[in-house]
Parts: structure tokens; C-alpha cells; sequence
């Protein structure tokens, strides 16, 4: 294995002789391992290091398995929550295996552990994430690339030529300036080209862009997040939101977005919907459709007749916003009063 790029493997396991066993194989098979001996100190050496794959007994002190798996999941960086993971389990223990296959583990083995197996297994699951991670690298590349077609081949040499001259002017080369106000606005016009110049460069940088695709979604229940967002307005508004708790709640999936796109979808919808009636109430439901997509329905329970709610929520300006989760927002006109937003199953993340 090269040594450039040596795999890095986390192991979480209680039992110190297993985990130094299992750290000493792999080390000999060339991966570099980092051992932690339960659940949470797992997910701060996992924040730490990063690594490529984790194997993990599931019943620990502190913090087990399962929540090790359900934290790294959570992650708001989408390498770092879609690591592989390998479940260390008993003869026996079934249900411990579909619960970590619920929770989307990747693999399992069982104890006593085959440690060929062990490695086989190991290797097999760090080829294809390596794979994955060069498929995330080639978009990065390729959007880079989108970004550098789209700006003028001479931005930087235009932008340089209006900071050096400001540069000059900002020193009366051509004796003093009839105000001094001239001389404030030189510096604004060198400040803000500086400041642009920046802006692209930061545009066409590959870790920039790397930290944009990662950072900013969250997984978070959907009803929470309706509840939270509901109680933040003012009582003008919030007493007229009703706000439907979905049967068996604690069993609906959870959702992986970027809250700051929602809540400015829900700001407009909401905006839209009073708008429309500025005294009726807006019934609020959730489910999941036949397609296993979450569904938010907004009803505006209106006295008033023929209310046309496309001519108040901005349609396609919602679906311009929720475009960026790729997600769908819609009027429905053959329901009265009724809007809907459809959150793809790719974004569910089962309980």
C-alpha cells in the first residue's frame, strides 16, 4: 500500500486485547489505525482523524455503537457521514445486526473475528469509498471548470489595472485634487476591486468549493424544525399556523437539508399564504407519499371564495430556492387553497 496515502482506519472496541489485535493486523497490512475504547471517545478521535473506514463493537460503556453511527451520520459534512462502517457483533446477537443495517451500516462481522475476513472486508469497502471520493474530486474539478468558462480569460488583469491606478490616483500624481472627497472615493474603488479580485479567486478555489458542498446541510426532524420555525414569529403569526403532529412521529424519517434554505422557503410560503387572507388560519400536515418522499401540505382555510393563491406565493421564486436541495414546491390548483412541499427520498434518513 502506498505510503503517500495510507488508508486511515478507526477502531472502537472496549475490550483493549480485541482492539490491539485488530490495530496490529491492520497496521501490518500497511493502513494507518487509530483506536478509541468506546462510542464517544470514537467520535471526537473520528472528528480528529478523519479516517477512510471505522470498525466498531456495538455495546460499549458511555456511548455504544449505535450512537457512535448515528453522530457520525449526522455529520453536517457529507464525506465525513457517508464513511463505511463495520459492526463488530456476537454469534447470535441478529437483531444488534439489522438494528446497525437500519441505521445504515455498511457491513458486520462476527465474533470471534475472522481476521482475513476482517481485512478482506476492509479493503474491499476503503476501494469503493476511494472511488466514491474521486467521483466528489472530479465534480469539484468540473465545476471549477464551469465557474472559469463563465469569467472573462482577462478578469484578474482588468481588475488589477483599476486597484494600480486608484493605487496612483489616491497620490495627486497630477497635483492636488479640487476636493478631498476624491481621494475617498480612490479608496473605494481600490478597497472593493481588491475585494472582488478576492471573491473570484475564492470562486476558483478547490477547497472553497469543497467546504461549500460539505458544510452546510443538517439532518434534523422536519416536524421539530416546523415547530421551532413556527415559534420563532410573532403571535400576529403564529396563532393563526396549526401545525398537524404526523401519527407516530418518533417514527418518521429525518431530513438532510440546509436549514437556512428552508427557513427562506418557508418565510415566502407563509408570506405568500397570509397574503392571500390576512385572517384565515394555514393548516400544516406532513407524510410520506408512495414514492417514500416527505410531503408538506399547506392549507389555507379561507371563507373567502375563488382565492387564488398562485396570484400571492411566488411559485417559482420558492422553486428557484428549494432548487438548491433539490427539492419541489407547488400551487396545486385542483385542490383549493392547497400548496405542497416535496422533499425527495434521497434526503430522508430513517430513524
Amino acid at each position: 500500500m502506498s505510503e503517500e496515502r495510507k488508508i486511515k482506519i478507526l477502531c472502537v472496541e472496549d475490550e483493549q486485547d480485541i482492539r490491539e489485535n485488530i490495530a496490529e493486523i491492520l497496521r501490518d497490512e500497511g493502513f494507518e489505525v487509530f483506536e478509541a475504547d468506546n462510542g464517544k471517545h470514537g467520535f471526537e478521535s473520528f472528528m480528529q482523524h478523519k479516517p477512510d473506514l471505522v470498525v466498531s463493537d456495538i455495546l460499549m460503556p458511555e456511548m455504544d455503537g449505535y450512537g457512535l453511527l448515528s453522530l457520525v451520520r449526522e455529520s453536517r459534512n457529507i464525506r465525513n457521514n457517508n464513511v463505511p462502517f463495520i459492526f463488530l457483533t456476537a454469534l447470535g446477537q441478529k437483531e444488534n445486526v439489522i438494528k446497525g443495517v437500519n441505521l445504515s451500516a455498511n457491513d458486520y462481522l462476527i465474533k470471534p473475528i475472522d481476521f482475513d475476513l476482517m481485512v478482506a472486508k476492509i479493503k474491499e469497502k476503503t476501494a469503493n469509498s476511494l472511488k466514491v471520493q474521486e467521483v466528489h474530486n472530479r465534480s469539484i474539478r468540473n465545476l471549477k471548470n464551469q465557474v472559469s468558462l463563465v469569467l472573462p480569460a482577462d478578469l484578474f488583469s482588468y481588475l488589477d489595472v483599476i486597484t494600480q491606478v486608484s493605487s496612483v490616483l489616491k497620490q495627486e500624481p497630477y497635483g492636488p485634487l479640487p476636493h478631498r472627497k476624491y481621494l475617498e472615493d480612490f479608496d473605494k474603488i481600490y478597497i472593493n476591486a481588491t475585494k472582488l479580485r478576492a471573491c473570484v479567486a475564492n470562486a476558483l478555489d478547490q477547497s472553497v468549493i469543497d467546504h461549500k458542498l460539505n458544510a452546510e446541510e443538517d439532518v434534523f426532524s422536519m416536524y421539530d424544525f416546523l415547530n421551532e420555525f413556527v415559534a420563532a414569529l410573532s403571535d400576529k403569526f403564529k396563532n393563526r399556523i396549526e401545525l398537524e403532529k404526523p401519527f407516530e412521529v418518533e417514527s418518521m424519517p429525518r431530513t438532510k437539508l440546509d436549514r437556512l434554505v428552508i427557513i427562506d422557503a418557508l418565510r415566502k410560503i407563509f408570506s405568500g399564504l397570509f397574503k392571500s387572507d390576512s385572517e384565515s388560519l394555514v393548516n400544516v400536515t406532513m407524510m410520506i407519499d408512495h414514492l417514500d418522499q416527505m410531503i408538506v401540505i399547506f392549507y389555507l382555510k379561507s371563507q373567502i371564495q375563488n382565492i387564488s393563491l398562485a396570484a400571492n406565493v411566488d411559485e417559482e421564486q420558492v422553486c428557484k430556492i428549494l432548487d438548491k436541495q433539490n427539492c419541489r414546491f407547488e400551487v396545486i390548483e385542483a385542490r383549493e387553497n392547497t400548496a405542497i412541499l416535496t422533499i425527495p427520498s434521497y434526503r430522508l434518513i430513517s430513524r
